[in-house]
């Protein structure tokens, strides 16, 4: 028996990259602040080097961020920023999740 009230459900559309709750959340964070040190991110991720690692990695290979090493304070370290042609994509994909959001009755 059909219920009529029921009405579609729409899930956020799947992306290869973004998809993944961490790389959501390091755009996220990039989109907001535009650049953020490796070690910064890492802490507020809660992510082992490693992790965090993997997940920049698989961003910069699609062209999402870069990644500069630099000495600061005698300490080397990464800055990561995102490009241009992530803001575009991860907005892209921000309005996505804002249409589907329009449509719930709250």
């Amino acid at each position: 028996m059909a219920n009529n009230d029921t009405k579609e459900v729409k899930l956020p559309p799947l992306h290869e990259i973004f998809s993944f709750s961490v790389r959501f959340n390091i755009m996220l964070i990039l989109f907001v602040h535009k650049k953020i040190d490796f070690t910064k991110l890492q802490k507020l991720l809660n992510l082992t080097s490693g992790n965090l690692s993997h997940h920049l990695s698989k961003l910069s290979e699609n062209g999402y961020i870069t990644t500069n090493k630099m000495l600061f304070s005698t300490r080397p370290t990464s800055i990561i920023h995102i490009t241009v042609k992530g803001k575009e994509s991860f907005a892209l994909y921000l309005t996505q999740f804002k249409d589907i959001l329009e449509d719930i009755e709250f």
